[in-house]
């Protein structure tokens, strides 16, 4: 088990440069990331009229934090065997991360934000409920290829048949 870590984690290092999100309000895409401009935090509007705007980025630490993890994480399943319990701790701290950086983009923060920026622009609370958020392929990809690292990882501690690396 050991021996075949390291293949989800490189994949969940690189699903970050996969689409991870879609903004759209009323059916219509607005805006779309991929999982390292949300690092950095940016985020592509697909409107011409909003791409004409600077957008303040901002760097999300808790996916930077992700990032950092997950190739710490590649780095030591490279090594002997008897670090799998800190691959595990590495695996399952990054979906954490990941969880928290993403959590700031759910439907209703974004619809938040957009009433309480709309007060001054007009916008109200209904039309502010029709933004919704909608995770794509990266996203995913990124969570499951953690998790079947912690559990390949964990498999590796209690396997009794692999000689120990």
């Amino acid at each position: 088990m050991w021996r075949y870590v390291k293949i989800p984690k490189a994949i969940a290092l690189l699903a970050f440069l996969l689409p991870w999100m879609t903004v759209s309000c009323s059916g219509t895409k607005v805006a779309e990331a991929s999982g390292w401009e949300l690092v950095l935090g940016h985020i592509r509007p697909v409107i011409a009229a909003a791409a004409d705007k600077p957008q303040a980025t901002h760097l999300n630490y808790y996916l930077a934090a992700a990032v950092a993890l997950s190739a710490i994480g590649l780095v030591l399943s490279l090594m002997r065997r008897r670090l799998a319990m800190a691959v595990v701790a590495t695996s399952l701290g990054a979906v954490a991360l990941i969880w928290a950086g993403t959590n700031q983009y759910s439907n209703t923060r974004l619809a938040e934000a957009a009433a309480k920026s709309g007060k001054e622009s007009g916008l109200d609370s209904v039309a502010a409920s029709m933004i919704r958020v909608d995770w794509q392929v990266g996203y995913w990809v990124a969570l499951a290829a953690l998790a079947v690292a912690a559990v390949l990882a964990f498999l590796a501690i209690r396997d009794p048949d692999e000689p120990p690396a």
